[in-house]
């Protein structure tokens, strides 16, 4: 089975981003693999490492939980139910970007 192919390549590694994978967009409206972006934002950390971790920690969290929220939408049939789940997903995509911009403020990752 082939995997589903986003329309977007990593502006990091270039290579394709896929749908089953994590990926964050930066500020510079590139899109970006979860990995290649953790990778690159710890080498160029402007602050304790450890600090910068709990932060892509975190954000890695919120980019698993718009994926679940996804899954879970697609399997309710009942229109409120959806509309929160809906809100929730939003929630999490919001806290996704706002810890994707902290990682990127505390390291060189767009550099």
């Amino acid at each position: 089975m082939s995997r589903a192919q986003t329309k977007w390549n990593c502006d990091i590694c270039k290579n394709p981003i896929y749908w089953d994978e994590l990926f964050t967009f930066t500020s510079k409206k590139a899109v970006v693999h979860y990995t290649c972006f953790r990778d690159k934002a710890l080498k160029t950390s402007k602050i304790d490492e450890n600090q910068l971790k709990s932060i892509l920690d975190s954000l890695e969290d919120e980019l698993k939980m718009i994926t679940v929220y996804k899954q879970r939408i697609s399997g309710l049939s009942n229109e409120e139910a959806k509309k929160y789940m809906e809100q929730a997903e939003k929630d999490a995509e919001k806290n996704a970007s706002l810890l994707t911009r902290l990682a990127e403020k505390l390291s060189n990752v767009l550099e």
